[in-house]
């Protein structure tokens, strides 16, 4: 018996490991020497092993975890299998008054990020109109589905909202695409169905984010909070194509917008990238109007060029807001690109859209993301949204929103090369931040590698046993030139938050600098911490002068001249030296970087890193400083850790209003053209979002 049962584990051992590993991706493969000739094959190979490779996924679709109910659900009906047991369970889920059931599939919560989606898709993939399985959802099952999405969309889907502008966002950025792609598709949706497109939407007009209410979302007495304060009902009665009339016009000014000014407030967040772009992927899936399907195709285009070009193995590089664990690399934008190339699905929540998607990666996508070495050191410039508009009061109605229909003063600058990537996110010191723009701000350099080792600046929080461990929630001011960049945890800034939305302290935390232990080598010398990873240096210095506990006057007397002593011992290690503790909480930190292309070696590295010049110049009250700092190539840094003057590379302050929205030699653009052209070699893609 006993041999018989490790028989049949391992035999289920080898079929897991076999279906994991049976579709490969170069992208994810170190050793991939790129060759322009092998695109068609892999674009072919992968067209050919995509319907397996969406069995796979969901054969293997589970609902443990957050929002991953129905996935199990979903799968079946996609299977064909237990369709009668399937349509039973999910009958008794649509029309529950369970409050347990509806806790365990979130149909409690309104502003749920899964079910709407998952809702419209077992529509269009199965229900009595579908071009795909029609019939595999039954009438009886098809019509409680419609009758809960009516529920959950008809406030929400207010045709007030579409004549806001696209860059007022409700709660964040991920609820806000939610909400709205949602109105589009079900609005499609129920204006081509009898029993539902001569109904009239209640149009409240008291603005957005009707039911968005955290004791409502998260509570146990779940309470659905107040109406807004606005008065926009205009007294006319909307039906369901008047408002998918509406809802196609927003988009369409949705994604030219974002051509114009850049994208996105959640830039590279882990986890809300998958839905972000799941839920705008869907317009180009199941929207039927042509042109806004194809000016989200074009939108798509870009926005996977921008990725493909900041990315080393699937790993994306560069600054990142919202990113609650700085050490996570499998985001959700690897786990699409590894499908998208050939590689293995998911049937999660948002990735299961994926795999129904007809969205391709163009042909120079994949060159630019495979062609790691043919893109050697290059610089990456964007401008961000987020700034918000910094009015007050506020306009009635948006007691929920964020106003971000500004010209935003933020820069998102990369240095990218074949064995890692540095980056950070520039903010003009003035600017006012929406209550988003700078939560869980990551900037660091990614090195090439498993895993994508990564070494950032972090603030510290003290654990059970006193150690000192990273935590997400703090900002950092940042300069960045091609492979140096300097931080300091910011003294400052203003933030405007929704009426009704806590304002939350980001300031005067603990900050270290996390290192992992991924890394060939590490060796301190000097108050200099270097690292080597694969074929990357790295250089750390964390700049600590006199007074960092502070200065007491008539008692101390600072040391003679104009600049201060620079202390080498100004951090200490955790336990298992994973990280460092800054003794000057505001110290300002020196990231520069290269490559062994530069540098033979370390010891090659570390000589000329130890020659450039530091300085630390004191201003009016001892114990705040100017950082001055020359790099190996040359560039001279000026850094005011007293205050928050804007940063000078060569003489030259930092600007935050270049003209260019995207900047790079793959992806070039105008601000506010609305004309994108993406580059690899002389092949080019010019897209006009004017249209």
């Amino acid at each position: 018996m006993k041999k018989g049962i490790t028989l049949l584990l391992a035999i289920l051992v080898a079929t897991l490991a076999f279906s994991q590993n049976q579709f490969k991706t170069p992208l994810l493969q170190s050793d991939y020497n790129y060759n322009s000739k092998d695109i068609p094959k892999f674009i072919k190979q992968t067209a050919k092993s995509k319907k397996d490779r969406v069995k796979i996924a969901f054969e293997n679709a589970t609902g443990e975890g957050l929002r991953e109910a129905f996935c199990p659900y979903f799968a079946d009906l996609y299977l064909g299998k237990n369709l009668d047991k399937t349509n039973e369970k999910l009958l008794e889920i649509f029309t529950t008054n369970d409050a347990g059931i509806q806790e365990i599939f979130r149909l409690n919560d309104t502003w749920c990020l899964a079910f709407k989606q998952i809702a419209y898709h077992m529509y269009y993939a199965f229900g009595a109109k579908s071009n795909r399985y029609p019939g595999r959802l039954y009438p009886e099952t098809e019509k409680a589905l419609l009758e809960l999405l009516w529920k959950k969309a008809k406030y929400k889907n207010d045709i007030h909202l579409a004549r806001e502008s696209t860059w007022w966002m409700v709660g964040s950025e991920n609820h806000d695409i939610v909400a709205k792609v949602s109105n589009l598709i079900s609005s499609q949706i129920f204006m081509n169905e009898e029993d539902f497109k001569d109904r009239v939407y209640p149009d409240l007009g008291t603005g957005a984010g009707e039911e968005y209410w955290f004791h409502h979302m998260y509570g146990k007495e779940r309470i659905s909070g107040p109406h807004g304060r606005a008065n926009n009902k205009d007294g006319k009665e909307y039906t369901a194509a008047d408002h998918y009339k509406e809802w196609v016009q927003y988009f369409d000014e949705f994604f030219t917008e974002r051509a114009k000014k850049g994208f996105f407030l959640e830039m590279a967040s882990f986890g809300y990238m998958a839905v972000t772009v799941s839920y705008l992927t869907d317009i180009y899936d199941l929207c039927d109007d042509k042109k806004l399907k194809q000016k989200a195709e074009d939108f798509l285009d870009v926005v996977w060029a921008d990725w493909a070009q900041e990315q080393l193995l699937g790993v994306r590089g560069g600054a990142k807001t919202r990113e609650k664990d700085g050490t996570r690399w499998a985001d959700a934008m690897y786990r699409f690109a590894r499908f998208y190339s050939g590689g293995e699905g998911s049937s999660g929540t948002h990735f299961f859209a994926q795999l129904l998607s007809d969205y391709e990666w163009k042909p120079i996508i994949w060159k630019i993301a495979l062609d790691r070495q043919g893109r050697d050191e290059f610089a990456s410039t964007s401008r961000q949204p987020g700034e918000e508009e910094g009015m007050m009061p506020r306009p009635l109605g948006t007691e929920r929103s964020m106003l971000c229909d500004t010209e935003s003063r933020f820069v998102r600058y990369s240095w990218i090369t074949p064995d890692y990537i540095m980056g950070c996110q520039m903010d003009y010191p003035l600017a006012i931040h929406s209550h988003l723009s700078i939560q869980n701000r990551w900037q660091g350099i990614t090195f090439k590698g498993e895993n994508g080792p990564r070494v950032f600046p972090t603030p510290l929080i003290l654990d059970e046993e006193g150690e000192y461990k990273d935590y997400a929630d703090g900002y950092t001011r940042c300069v960045q030139d091609e492979n140096v960049m300097i931080v300091q945890q910011s003294r400052g800034f203003t933030v405007v938050n929704p009426d009704w939305y806590p304002m939350k302290s980001r300031a005067n935390l603990e900050y270290g600098v996390y290192f992992g232990n991924e890394h060939d080598t590490i060796v301190e010398k000097e108050g200099w911490i270097f690292v080597e990873n694969g074929g990357a240096f790295l250089a750390v210095k964390p700049v600590m002068g006199e007074y960092a506990d502070g200065w007491t006057i008539l008692k101390d007397n600072a040391s003679p001249g104009l600049t201060s002593k620079i202390f080498d011992d100004s951090y200490s290690w955790n336990k298992d030296r994973s990280l460092i503790h800054l003794k000057d909480k505001y110290a300002g930190v020196i990231f520069e970087s290269s490559r062994r292309t530069h540098h033979n070696t370390l010891e090659d590295f570390i000589s000329d890193i130890m020659k450039n010049p530091i300085t630390l110049e004191k201003t009016v009250v001892p114990g705040f400083h100017i950082l001055k700092y020359k790099s190996t190539n040359g560039t001279n840094f000026y850094f005011n850790l007293a205050n928050n003057e804007i940063p000078m590379v060569n003489g030259k302050s930092i600007n935050y209003t270049p003209d260019m929205v995207f900047d790079s030699p793959y992806l070039k653009s105008k601000y506010n053209s609305g004309i994108v052209k993406i580059s690899k070699g002389d092949e080019e893609l010019v897209l006009d979002f004017n249209k």
